[in-house]
């Protein structure tokens, strides 16, 4: 079976500490390289996952050319999710970009349409829709089973971001 061949670029964002170790432990994906511009906020994941030096990297074109992968997951701050995209993209690599989709309409534009351009897919990482309560309510809802919903009230708290790290708490 092939094993799927995956980067991580940009640890700014905590949650690439939630999605690292999802690549890391399945059986058919690997992590291909990881890249920031700072090291040490790469630091837990490169000793957890023993990433070898030559998969660390520093120039997000750099690390696409060399490992090859067929997906990359972007965890950059918020602001410059459309810079990177558009890097990425630019690149012909499938992308998984973490939560909030974009700071401004604009960046959206731009993000949409230089995939588009470029044939790559675009999925943004929202884990509430995975959530197996939320999968089953959706098809609760769709087979009419529970009747027309009219509202609906969720609660939910985050653990807080020492458990999103790569070196993650668990409890």
């Amino acid at each position: 079976m092939h094993k799927w061949r995956i980067v991580g670029l940009s640890f700014e964002h905590a949650h690439m500490g939630d999605l690292l170790p999802e690549v890391h432990e399945h059986p058919n994906a690997e992590i291909a390289g990881v890249c920031d511009d700072d090291e040490a906020r790469m630091a837990d994941a490169i000793a957890n996952f023993a990433i070898p030096k030559d998969r660390v990297y520093h120039d997000i074109a750099q690390c696409v050319r060399e490992t090859h992968p067929d997906l990359a997951i972007l965890c950059p701050a918020t602001a410059r999710h459309a810079d990177v995209v558009e890097e990425v993209a630019a690149l012909g690599v499938d992308i998984l970009l973490e939560k909030p989709f974009a700071a401004s309409l604009a960046d959206a534009d731009r993000m949409l349409a230089v995939v588009k351009k470029s044939g790559v897919r675009l999925a943004v990482n929202w884990p509430l829709r995975w959530y197996p309560s939320h999968v089953t309510a959706k098809r609760l809802i769709g087979e009419g089973a529970i009747g027309d919903v009219i509202e609906v009230h969720f609660y939910d708290g985050n653990r807080g971001p020492l458990f999103h790290r790569a070196d993650k708490v668990t409890v």
